[in-house]
């Protein structure tokens, strides 16, 4: 899915700002302070990712996505992906018509929301018990540019490494499915003294269910 993180409050934030990243289901990064060379023009609302409906816990997921089904160009192993459709809007991009850098951390962030929301892993259970999970790494790679009205999906892959979640993270057009992002993020559980610790036993279970399956 840096360590100083401090709690998000459970409610959404309001259109109008967006408060300090903090601990997030699947971790987040502290942003940078702002989207440089934006337009200015104001996003009628907040995106509603699109992902796929994934069956009950206890039951096997409806939707799999596996390394024969990505395009051309990205360099994946074996392994099952959960896709979150988006599309591109007016206020993400820059002077020069394409998609700003840092708006690509927003994007693999709501794709990170969506694949917990999903599986059922809840960011407000989590920092009810003094918990909180945090982004300890993260690295992209830019390959292609987005533009104006671009349709593209997200694709998430979630491992667990020891005291660690390998959170990998494919942007690809639609429908070309031509690559434009790769990106890696370490995820980690923090106590309620912010300390490392193991991954939480029900993020676990959930993830290991439906990315092993």
């Amino acid at each position: 899915m840096e360590l100083g993180v401090r709690l998000r409050s459970c409610q959404p934030p309001p259109n109008t700002s967006q408060p300090p990243p903090t601990a997030i289901s699947f971790g987040t990064w502290p942003r940078s302070s702002h989207l440089a060379v934006l337009r200015g023009r104001p996003c009628p609302r907040p995106r509603r990712a699109r992902a796929p409906q994934v069956a009950a816990p206890d039951s096997r997921p409806l939707e799999t996505i596996r390394a024969d089904s990505v395009g051309q160009g990205t360099k994946l192993r074996g392994g099952k992906f959960f896709p979150v459709e988006m599309t591109v809007r007016d206020c993400e991009l820059d002077h020069y018509g394409v998609v700003n850098n840092a708006v690509y951390a927003d994007y693999i962030e709501k794709a990170r929301e969506e694949v917990a929301s999903s599986l059922g892993i809840s960011r407000c259970s989590i920092a009810s018990t003094g918990n909180a999970m945090a982004v300890s790494d993260l690295k992209l790679n830019y390959l292609a540019p987005l533009k104006r009205g671009a349709r593209f999906v997200v694709m998430v892959r979630v491992e667990i490494k020891g005291a660690r979640m390998l959170v990998e993270h494919f942007i690809e057009t639609l429908p070309e499915r031509k690559l434009v992002l790769e990106a890696t993020a370490t995820v980690v559980c923090l106590n309620k003294h912010y300390r490392p610790t193991r991954v939480f036993p029900e993020v676990a279970s959930k993830v290991l269910r439906f990315f092993s399956s």
